[in-house]
């Protein structure tokens, strides 16, 4: 995954990643942070996976079963307007805000 942060002017360098500086990294002539980049490695990725993975819900399988069977018969209702509600929560849940 890697990570862009702010906006900087073509040609200037940016920060290293390894925490050496570049003459121009730090702040720009008007106080202004410079630029980040956040590069992170496959391992990491990994456990961030494993984590949000043990935090999943346990799948109901007879629920899933009634819904099935439901919109095999045609019967299945829902609210369209809570269904809409519930993915803007989890979409904002997943977005990172910085």
């Amino acid at each position: 995954m890697v990570q862009i942060s702010g906006v900087r002017q073509p040609g200037t360098p940016v920060q290293s990643s390894k925490g050496g500086r570049s003459k121009a990294a730090g702040k720009s002539k008007g106080g202004r942070a410079r630029d980040r980049v956040k590069v992170a490695d496959a391992a990491s990725l990994h456990e961030r996976a494993k984590v949000m993975l043990a935090d999943l819900p346990d799948v109901r399988l007879e629920r899933i079963e009634e819904i099935r069977d439901a919109l095999e018969k045609g019967t299945f209702q829902m609210n369209e307007k809570q269904v809409a509600v519930r993915i803007v929560r989890n979409a904002l849940a997943e977005r990172t805000w910085s």
